[in-house]
């Protein structure tokens, strides 16, 4: 009976250390799956953010910095020129890189003309403090757009202006505004859509949305899709799809030659500039 009571002891310790060490692995695994969730899309998105410059300006626009507080105690700073009488503030957000210098240079041409700027600073770009995420960018664009408003530096209205990522925070502070117009450059029609079309990461690890699918149906205000022909990052069938889905209020432009980062330098500018032009 000894023996019978050693051995079956024996098991049961066995079979303690292999609940445990189950328990540990399957507790692991739920962690790295944790971890993944909140890095996939961060990386992806945010790896690589640029330090704004105002030097690399080549133009006699002179921004001037706007600082706004946000929900969560952070000081953002963006950047402001003032429109001459009767033209709207094109409110840009940027792509993944946080860009406002380089890749909106050619808006410094239309700020040129009369219209004015806001060149939106995201949290964690351009020496601004706090972690980008999508929700956080959403709250920061409203409390960026509500500022517009409250000290007046729109008289007359906004044009909501959004390139690659910046599409998605574009797209949802229009259906929450009154823009006169959107132009949302390089779409996508969401984001897991668009790490489909580079990754194979699984899709249900990417949390970030910017679902511009979903929303853009409820844009009350003139909107001009501008794709490139040759983009491999956001492909012209994105903007096809949004713009079937905003039928009789959008303009689709697929512009020959251009790639994700060039579309101004292929017709994109003449054609932004037109469209301004038509809602005068």
């Amino acid at each position: 009976m000894e023996g019978v009571i050693r051995v079956g002891g024996g098991w049961r310790r066995r079979f303690s250390l292999l609940r445990r060490a189950v328990v540990v692995f399957a507790a692991l695994f739920l962690a790295a799956g944790v971890v993944a969730v909140q890095t996939v899309p961060e990386f992806v998105l945010f790896r690589e953010r640029l330090v704004l410059n105002l030097l690399e300006i080549e133009s006699s626009v002179e921004l001037q910095p706007v600082d706004m507080s946000t929900h969560d105690g952070l000081l953002l700073r963006s950047w402001y020129y003032a429109p001459a009488p009767g033209k709207p503030v094109i409110v840009y957000f940027p792509g993944r890189l946080g860009d406002l210098i380089r890749r909106p240079k050619h808006l410094f041409t239309l700020a040129e003309e009369g219209y004015g700027l806001m060149l939106a600073g995201y949290r964690g770009y351009g020496g601004n403090p706090g972690q980008p995420s999508e929700s956080m960018l959403y709250r920061d664009a409203a409390t960026l757009l509500a500022k517009l408003s409250d000290e007046k530096l729109a008289p007359d209205g906004i044009v909501l202006y959004g390139y690659s990522m910046g599409t998605g925070v574009a797209s949802y502070v229009a259906t929450r505004a009154r823009p006169r117009a959107v132009i949302l450059e390089a779409p996508f029609t969401s984001f897991p859509a668009a790490v489909s079309r580079q990754t194979s990461v699984p899709l249900w690890l990417v949390r970030t949305r910017f679902d511009n699918g979903s929303r853009i149906g409820a844009i009350d205000a003139p909107i001009l899709l501008l794709a490139g022909q040759n983009d491999p990052i956001t492909p012209p069938d994105f903007a096809e799809a949004l713009a079937a889905l905003s039928e009789g209020r959008s303009v689709l432009h697929v512009l020959p030659g251009a790639n994700h980062i060039n579309m101004p330098r292929h017709g994109g500018m003449e054609t932004i500039a037109g469209f301004l032009f038509g809602l005068e």
